[in-house]
């Protein structure tokens, strides 16, 4: 998708040597070890990550080829439309559509040995499929979603309402001192849970398969207002690390992430916690959620012995109850196995399951692919040019209808 969320979000994939890509992509002496995969994992994530590999390279004698990749995305599709690339690559479940379409990615079903509906929950399954299609072409790993961060030192208990939000940011907001009242990444997926609030969806496909936009609809430019008025009392620069940065640095209350901030936090040192979104009077935060997915590339059907190592591999890691358990206590995430002790998780994810229960799955359509940037333009000339919402939203939608036509 154009909105990178983890790239924007976490800001933590680097470039592999050309020499470690080399040996992915099939060198002189062919590709590396077993199986090969691609990923943009944090520094915590990667930990876990690296420790399961090392126990699966263990118990199986299998030799898997992992390699870091910055902008993950391009470089797939770039080395995969090449006839190239690894067999598997991490992220969320929105490309499903997208990659489906495109022929990137290889249906596994008759070669899983798990029954998908038996290990994971209803969205990790849905998360997985094609629309329209029995086809799988990944297995679940997390769920996760925006939640509400606030610094334990600057305020007692978490806002339960938008109101005490408001309220709290007004009371803290002293731009002139370098201190702020909220603070949050601008972007459509982590503003989905405002924009979405009062039941106009950005984004859906009827039983028809015709696409609907709500960027038009009264209840969206209501959303809108939410982020306007929050907007009062963040860092007027609209990057990342401009708004992480002081809730980081412990001069922002309340800020909104999701799990994947949790390494880089914990790497600042930064004091957290983790609590539910705020209530909102006549509606109710959606945020956009998503399932990590590791994909199968259509790389797998060019090997047989590295096709099966692949499933043996994405099978191993996605039901380990261990490191499920691990991705929840180090980095809240969610799991989606259905056999976790909920009782044992974290009370941090417990605050991102119920953003979870009260979300929107991220669309899988490929034409959700055009609406992430032009939809940000929008958002951005609200805010920082102070544009019209109802303007600005019909331009976007305009724009984006454009684009699906000239598909």
């Amino acid at each position: 998708m154009d909105m990178d969320r983890r790239t924007v979000l976490k800001g933590t994939g680097g470039i592999v040597a050309a020499s470690a890509l080399a040996g992915c992509l099939g060198g002189d002496d062919g590709p590396e070890g077993d199986m090969a995969i691609w990923h943009e994992l944090g520094e915590g994530e990667l930990a876990i990550f690296n420790d399961m590999v090392e126990q699966f390279e263990d118990e199986t004698d299998h030799d898997i080829a992992v390699s870091e990749v910055g902008d993950l995305e391009d470089r797939v599709e770039t080395a995969v439309a090449a006839g190239e690339g690894p067999e598997m690559w991490s992220w969320a479940h929105d490309w499903v559509g997208n990659h489906w379409d495109r022929g990137f990615l290889a249906d596994a079903s008759d070669d899983l040995t798990i029954t998908l509906e038996d290990e994971f929950t209803p969205p990790a399954v849905e998360a997985v499929q094609p629309p329209g299609t029995d086809a799988v072409v990944g297995l679940p790993a997390a769920g996760e979603t925006i939640s509400m961060f606030y610094n334990p030192d600057l305020i007692d208990e978490p806002p339960e309402t938008l109101e005490e939000v408001l309220e709290i940011a007004e009371e803290f907001h002293d731009p002139q001192q370098g201190q702020y009242g909220f603070s949050q990444d601008v972007n459509v997926y982590t503003f989905s849970w405002a924009l979405q609030a009062f039941g106009s969806m950005i984004f859906e496909v009827d039983e028809d398969g015709e696409a609907h936009l709500g960027l038009e609809d009264d209840e969206m430019h209501e959303g809108m207002e939410i982020v306007r008025d929050l907007y009062e009392y963040m860092p007027r620069d609209l990057e990342y690390d401009a708004q992480v940065s002081p809730f980081t640095g412990g001069d922002v209350p309340i800020h909104m992430n999701g799990p994947w901030a949790v390494s880089d936090f914990n790497d600042e040192d930064a004091t957290f916690e983790v609590a539910e979104l705020p209530a909102i009077d006549g509606g109710e935060a959606a945020p956009y959620t998503g399932i990590d997915v590791w994909y199968f590339s259509d790389m797998i059907n060019e090997d047989e012995d590295r096709k099966d190592v692949t499933i043996e591999f994405g099978e191993y890691y996605t039901t380990n109850e261990e490191f499920q358990q691990r991705w929840a206590d180090e980095q809240f995430y969610i799991p989606v196995i259905q056999d976790i002790d909920e009782d044992g998780l974290p009370d941090e994810v417990a605050a991102f399951q119920s953003a979870f229960e009260q979300g929107v799955a991220m669309p899988v359509d490929a034409r959700m692919n055009q609406v992430w940037e032009p939809f940000e333009d929008a958002i951005s000339a609200v805010l920082t040019d102070d544009g019209d919402i109802a303007e600005e939203f019909a331009s976007a939608a305009d724009s984006i209808r454009d684009s699906w036509d000239d598909e």
